[in-house]
């Protein structure tokens, strides 16, 4: 005897609704992933300063791109000769005038044109830009100050950054009463308690003593890596370049062009360490040959 057929199942009335309503709709088309935007992009960018037959061209058709990098972040050394432009790419990328806007081509970061200075991007250089009526813990906190940070939280917060760059004690000190490398400290917490995502330095340890400077780029080294972001460091040193960067942005001048990039490993030793490797040496001679070739008359990159 067949088995007994089933009638199908009635449709719902009208005013009932169905069990699984979703069923009934289209399927969504097919998602693309997404790659991440960008960090930076310079796009053919030239600057001129000065008008008419007085004008100088001080770069020249500059173009790079800095991929997000998601719990590596990158640093990025840019060496040459006085006169090359290095500064003058750190300071378009931020903003700040008279070197922006360039006089022609595009500077992207994270994919929209830089129009002005923003949080987003952190300055510090040898200058220090300290506040001299403020103290050490001030200072580090000005800058949460402007941004309206209560006075519990960011003095909270300020302390933490205190700690990190070593200056424990030195609180309640004036600018006046630090030295050169500590000074230096607490210019770097009060950029980095921002946490910009871009970090632009300028010939930051310039003006330190050799030791310090050493001890200077181990901080770098340790905060960078708990921050994780994009770093422009700026030297006239070859060796602070090779050990920092991860590529190294080789300029030349008359006028400042980008004629090299090259890729560095990542340290993980103390710079007296690293700078004993033979690898080391050789790429440090290596790229000092280079910048000869590019600048024979040149004579303001040093080791």
């Amino acid at each position: 005897m067949p088995p007994a057929t089933h009638p199908p199942e009635a449709t719902a009335p009208h005013h009932e609704k169905p069990d699984k309503p979703e069923l009934l709709l289209p399927a969504p088309p097919e998602q693309k992933l997404l790659r991440p935007l960008d960090v930076v992009t310079f796009k053919k960018v030239s600057k001129s300063f000065g008008t008419g037959s007085e004008a100088k061209l001080a770069l020249q058709d500059i173009s790079f791109t800095i991929e997000d990098l998601p719990n590596a972040g990158e640093l990025i050394a840019i060496v040459g000769p006085s006169g090359c432009g290095k500064s003058t790419v750190l300071r378009i990328l931020a903003g700040l005038k008279p070197h922006f806007p360039p006089t022609s081509g595009e500077v992207l970061v994270l994919g929209k044109p830089v129009t002005e200075p923003g949080p987003d991007r952190g300055l510090v250089d040898q200058k220090y830009s300290l506040l001299p009526h403020l103290n050490v813990i001030e200072n580090v906190a000005f800058g949460l100050k402007l941004r309206g940070t209560a006075r519990a939280e960011r003095l909270d917060r300020a302390s933490e950054w205190v700690k990190k760059v070593g200056l424990v004690g030195s609180e309640k000190k004036f600018p006046s009463e630090l030295s050169g490398g500590m000074q230096q400290r607490v210019a770097i917490a009060a950029t980095l308690i921002l946490q910009p995502r871009i970090l632009l330095m300028d010939e930051p340890f310039g003006a330190l003593d050799p030791g310090i400077r050493l001890r200077m780029q181990e901080l770098l080294i340790q905060l960078w890596n708990e921050q994780q972001s994009t770093v422009f460091l700026v030297t006239h040193s070859v060796e602070e370049a090779v050990y920092l960067g991860d590529r190294v942005f080789l300029m030349a001048p008359n006028p400042g062009r980008l004629v090299e990039i090259l890729k560095v490993p990542r340290p993980n030793e103390p710079p007296e360490e690293s700078r004993r490797k033979p690898w080391f040496i050789n790429f440090c001679q290596a790229l000092l040959r280079r910048l000869e070739e590019e600048s024979p008359a040149q004579h303001g990159v040093k080791v």
